[in-house]
C-alpha cells in the first residue's frame, strides 16, 4: 500500500463534510427500519436510536483519530492494514476483513436502498405496483443514477448531496412541527411494548446502528477533505450529534400518530412508518403534507445511496491497490479524480442484488452483523495504533486523539459485544449470524486464494 498521505488536502469544506455525513445517515433507514424497531420495542425504539448514535459517536471519534493521521482514500481498509500486526500478511488479512465488512454495509445498503425506491413508488404509482417489470428496472435506474453522479467527481456529487439534503431537512422539519401538535401521546403509555419488549430495545440496537453507518464516508474521501486533520474531527462529531437530533424528533413524531399495535397488526406498516402515521394520525388534514413523505422518502433514500455508492467505490479502489482485486479497480480517472471502474463494480454487484428483493430482511440483519463486527474492528485498531505510536514503532500522529486514552475505544468494544451477544437471541438472530458467518467465510476463501496467488 502506498504511504502517501494529504495533509493539507484537498477541497472539501467542513460544511460540505457534514452534509455528506448527514445525507449518508439520514436515508432509507428512518422510512423504514423505524418502523421495524417501533415494532419490536414500541416507543422504546427511541432508546434503541439514540443508544445506536452514542455508539457511532464513540465510532466517529475513533474513526477521526485514524483519519487524520493516515487521512486516504478507503480508510477503512487502510487503517488496519498499516496498524495491526507484524507481518504483511498479517497487515493485509486486517485490512482485508475491516474492508470485507463494511462493503457488505454498504453494497447492501446501495440495494436495499433501491428496492426502497420501488416499494415507495408501489404505494402511489398504481402502474408500478401492478408491473413486476417497473419494479425491477426501477431500482436499476436508480443505482445507475447514483453512479453516474459519482462517476463525475466529488464535486458534482457533493452539489447534488447538498441540494438534495436541504429540501430533505425541509420536509422533516414541516413534519416534525405539524406532528408535535397532533401527538397522541397516549400512544407512548407503556413506553416500551413491541412485540419483544425489553429484549427489542437491545435487539434493536444494531439495526438502528445501519442508519448512522454512512459517518465512514467521511473517513473514505479523507484524501480530498479541506485541512483533514481539522475538518475530520468536527465534521464527524457534528454531523453524528445533528442526525440523532434529527432522529429522536422524527421518531416521537411518528409515535405519537400511530400506536404500536397498528403496527404489530400489520407488519407491512413497519417499511412506511412516516407515511403510515401520518395518514392515520391527521385524519384527512394537511393534505399537502401526505404527498410530501413520499417526495422525502425518495428525496433521502436516493442521497443515501448516493454516498454509499462513493463510499463502497473508495473502499475497492483501496483494497484494489493493495492487489486483491484487478489493478482496473485502483485507476483513478484523470478528468473527474473518482475511482470510476471500481464505481462500476459497485453498482453491478448492487444491480444484481436488487435481483431478489424477498431478501430485504436477510440484508437488514446481516448488514447490522457487518456493521458492528467493522465497528469494533476500527476501536481494536485505535487501541494498538496508541501502543504503537508509544513505543515509536509508528511515527505518524494526529493533532486529535480520542479523549481518554484508551477508555472510549474499550467502551465501544464492550458495548458492540453485547449488543451482538443480544441480537443472536432476538427474532431471526441465528439465522442472521449463520449468513453473516457464511459471508465472513468467503472472504477468508478470496483472501486464501489472495495468498496462494501472491507467492507464486
Amino acid at each position: 500500500m502506498s504511504d502517501k498521505s494529504n495533509s493539507s488536502g484537498g477541497s472539501l469544506t467542513i460544511a460540505a463534510c457534514i452534509m455528506i455525513a448527514v445525507g449518508g445517515m439520514v436515508g432509507s433507514s428512518i422510512f423504514t427500519l423505524s418502523g421495524v424497531t417501533y415494532g419490536m420495542a414500541g416507543p422504546g425504539a427511541i432508546i434503541s436510536w439514540m443508544v445506536a448514535g452514542t455508539i457511532i459517536l464513540l465510532y466517529a471519534l475513533n474513526l477521526s483519530e485514524l483519519a487524520t493521521t493516515f487521512p486516504r482514500m478507503g480508510g477503512i481498509f487502510v487503517y488496519p492494514n498499516i496498524i495491526l500486526g507484524k507481518k504483511q500478511q498479517t497487515k493485509d488479512f486486517a485490512g482485508w476483513i475491516s474492508a470485507w465488512s463494511w462493503l457488505n454495509c454498504s453494497v447492501l445498503g446501495t440495494a436495499f436502498s433501491a428496492i426502497c425506491i420501488s416499494t415507495y413508488l408501489q404505494e402511489f404509482i398504481p402502474v408500478v405496483k401492478d408491473s413486476m417489470a417497473l419494479q425491477f428496472i426501477i431500482p436499476l435506474v436508480w443505482i445507475f443514477m447514483g453512479w453516474l453522479l459519482n462517476a463525475k467527481g466529488i464535486s458534482t456529487m457533493g452539489k447534488a448531496n447538498q441540494i438534495l439534503i436541504t429540501i430533505l431537512m425541509l420536509i422533516f422539519a414541516v413534519f416534525i412541527i405539524v406532528g408535535l401538535g397532533h401527538a397522541d401521546f397516549q400512544n407512548f403509555n407503556p413506553f416500551v411494548s413491541g412485540t419483544m419488549k425489553t429484549q427489542g430495545v437491545i435487539a434493536g440496537v444494531p439495526i438502528a446502528m445501519n442508519a448512522y453507518g454512512s459517518i465512514i464516508a467521511i473517513a473514505s474521501i479523507a484524501n480530498e477533505i479541506k485541512n483533514p486533520k481539522r475538518t475530520i474531527p468536527r465534521a464527524m462529531a457534528s454531523a453524528v450529534l445533528l442526525t440523532i437530533s434529527v432522529y429522536s424528533l422524527i421518531l416521537f413524531t411518528t409515535f405519537g400518530f400511530a400506536p404500536v399495535q397498528d403496527f404489530i397488526a400489520d407488519p407491512s406498516r413497519q417499511y412506511y412508518p412516516l407515511l403510515y402515521a401520518l395518514l392515520r394520525g391527521l385524519n384527512g388534514k394537511f393534505g399537502w403534507l401526505i404527498g410530501l413523505i413520499p417526495l422525502g422518502a425518495l428525496l433521502a433514500i436516493s442521497n443515501s445511496m448516493l454516498i454509499m455508492i462513493m463510499d463502497a467505490g473508495r473502499t475497492v479502489c483501496a483494497v484494489a491497490e493493495s492487489g486483491f482485486l484487478p489493478k482496473k479497480f485502483k485507476e483513478i480517472d484523470e478528468k473527474s479524480k473518482t475511482p470510476v471502474f471500481a464505481l462500476v463494480l459497485v453498482a453491478v454487484v448492487s444491480a444484481i442484488i436488487t435481483l431478489r428483493p424477498d431478501f430485504i430482511w436477510l440484508m437488514i440483519n446481516t448488514g447490522s452483523i457487518c456493521s458492528a463486527v467493522t465497528g469494533a474492528i476500527i476501536a481494536f485498531t485505535v487501541i494498538v495504533l496508541r501502543k504503537k505510536q508509544a513505543s515509536g514503532e509508528i511515527k505518524n500522529k494526529s493533532e486529535f486523539q480520542v479523549p481518554g486514552g484508551i477508555f472510549f475505544p474499550v467502551i465501544s468494544i464492550i458495548a458492540i459485544l453485547f449488543i451482538l451477544i443480544v441480537f443472536y437471541f432476538g427474532e431471526g438472530g441465528a439465522m442472521s449470524y449463520m449468513l453473516a458467518g457464511g459471508y465472513y467465510l468467503i472472504g477468508i476463501v478470496i483472501f486464501a486464494i489472495r495468498q496462494m496467488v501472491k507467492s507464486k
